[in-house]
């Protein structure tokens, strides 16, 4: 009879008596996902690799002060974000854009983001405009300050919980739902520019005031 996968719990005891399978597993479960994050946090390929071996030599140092008040993968994340924007506040400038789905997403009037384009195949004329379009929202979310875009992607790329957010990035639920609104209105405001034929580059960041 095949063996009933361990429990994150169960790996955080193996971990902290010492057990080096415990550490194999849990960077096999979760170093994609970390990886991802921080990729989409720094926006920077050698950033996030540096955030990626930070992250996990942290959560070897510490595992014995993990007291479990939070589940393993958002303590992990946290530690994760926490490095990942420590890459960032390093570097005065960066060029690159950040990752984002495939699909282009869309905001309803509240500024909340809503499913993304799956209709039939578009004209070219349309493939050209959403390629733009999907070029231009990386830009925006790179404009964003580093705070307002770890909640965006933390929220709505990676679809946590505002909880969740809240935990991982050490703050309140209520701030967490004030960034990412400004974070989504701000987004919303430079497409509907875009759309309407002005690029909306002049805008000003969410949170940079």
């Amino acid at each position: 009879m095949e063996q009933a996968p361990l429990t994150d719990s169960q790996l955080v005891v193996m971990l902290k008596r010492g057990e080096d399978s415990a550490f194999e597993e849990i960077l096999r479960r979760y170093e994609r996902k970390v990886y991802g994050l921080a990729r989409s946090l720094t926006r920077d390929e050698s950033d996030a690799q540096d955030a990626l071996q930070d992250t996990f030599l942290s959560v070897f140092r510490k595992i014995r002060d993990f007291k479990e008040a939070s589940s393993l993968s958002t303590w992990i994340y946290r530690i994760a974000v926490n490095a990942a924007l420590m890459r960032v506040r390093r570097r005065k400038r960066d060029a690159r854009t950040v990752p984002i789905e495939d699909y282009l997403p869309k905001f309803d009037e509240s500024g909340h983001l809503i499913t993304g384009l799956g209709e039939p195949p578009p004209r070219a004329d349309e493939e050209l405009l959403r390629k733009e379009l999907a070029d231009f929202l990386r830009e925006s979310i790179r404009a964003l300050d580093p705070d307002s875009r770890a909640v965006f992607i933390l929220r709505d790329q990676e679809g946590l919980s505002n909880e969740e957010v809240a935990g991982i990035l050490n703050t309140s639920v209520p701030a967490v739902k004030s960034r990412l609104h400004r974070a989504r209105l701000f987004l919303r405001g430079r497409i509907d520019r875009f759309r309407e034929g002005t690029d909306g580059r002049r805008g000003m960041a969410a949170g940079e005031r």
